[in-house]
């Protein structure tokens, strides 16, 4: 009996090990997926190895990172502010900006509480800089 109770704690315990791996490979893809990992790599060497506050890992103008430092957030609004967006409230905890009638959120986000990654979200903008980048 103590032998047959010893080979199903066994199996049960592979059983449970292996349905914990396979979920945290699936949400280890999702988060991949959702950050676009290789970018933010690219993003985080080319902070490293230069002075700019922000660099754009999306390719085309509507994700950002930065150190998380005060400068980056000012820097960043900034940024919005030359393209003539206009800081006009917030929406929930992201801000909201507005130029000519249109407005963008900007979702802040910690990244290993040493980066900020901004996104920008509103369909016309995205597509419109998917178009020009």
């Amino acid at each position: 009996m103590n032998k047959n109770f010893k080979k199903i704690v066994n199996v049960v315990s592979i059983i449970l090990i292996s349905l914990v791996t396979i979920w945290s490979i699936l949400k280890l893809i999702k988060l991949i997926r959702k950050y676009d990992a290789f970018a933010l790599l690219q993003g985080f060497a080319r902070l490293s190895s230069s002075e700019d506050e922000i660099v754009d890992v999306s390719g085309i103008g509507v994700k950002f990172i930065g150190r998380n430092t005060a400068e980056t957030a000012e820097s960043f609004a900034d940024y919005l502010a030359l393209e003539g967006y206009k800081k006009i409230g917030k929406f929930g905890k992201s801000d909201l900006y507005e130029y000519d009638g249109e407005e963008i959120i900007v979702k802040r986000s910690k990244l290993f509480s040493k980066y900020y990654l901004f996104e920008i979200f509103n369909d016309d903008y995205v597509s419109r800089m998917a178009r020009l980048g």
